[in-house]
């Protein structure tokens, strides 16, 4: 029989497990070091923001294409809108008028932040607006017809109050009715692109 020694086994270019545990290592630790850090909580409040912009942008488009006033009203204890499709024209939500309900993400409410707002004014509630409409005892916007609003509006949302940098703002323009989404990034409100 042959003898094995351990001159052989150097020879054959194999790694040893702990050659291998070493390297695993490294680059575990390089990867944590330079991916960046990852928030479910960011994303959720991202997801927020953008319902309720897209809950406005569909409700303006339906007064468009329906030519009918839609209502749409923030019911801030709820954490939830209301979207009615008003068919008279008449800023009540009457009996066969279509009507839907729609809650935040989970966790998510409307907030006031401490700090100054979109405008640069200081907000004095989540859902600030000059002439808000009052629906169902709820604050409200009406899209016209003409895709117009009934009040330039500025809306905040949270998923956490005590993280700032998770607060989302959307505002609408009364004139035109378009809807802008803005993120708090510690020091400023930056626009969102989508």
């Amino acid at each position: 029989m042959g003898r094995h020694n351990w001159r052989d086994a150097e020879r054959s270019g194999g790694f040893t497990t702990i050659e291998m545990l070493i390297v695993l290592v490294l680059i575990s630790l390089t990867a944590a070091w330079a991916l960046p850090k990852f928030s479910v909580a960011r994303y959720r409040a991202d997801a927020t923001g953008r319902l309720v912009r897209g809950l406005l942008q569909t409700a303006q488009r339906n007064a468009i294409t329906r030519q009918s006033d839609v209502i749409v009203c923030f019911d801030s204890v709820g954490a939830r809108l209301l979207v009615v499709q008003d068919l008279n024209n008449n800023g009540v939500v009457d009996a066969g008028e279509v009507a839907q309900y729609r809650g935040l993400e989970n966790g998510a409410n409307f907030v006031q932040p401490t700090w100054t707002g979109v405008n640069g004014t200081a907000p004095t509630g989540g859902i600030i607006g000059a002439t808000l409409s009052t629906v169902s005892n709820y604050p409200a916007v009406i899209f016209r017809r003409d895709g117009s609003a009934s009040s330039n509006l500025e809306i905040y949302v949270t998923t956490r109050d005590a993280v700032r940098v998770e607060y989302r703002a959307i505002t609408v323009i009364a004139s035109t009715g378009r809807t802008f989404m803005y993120k708090w990034n510690g020091a400023t409100w930056l626009a969102m692109t989508q």
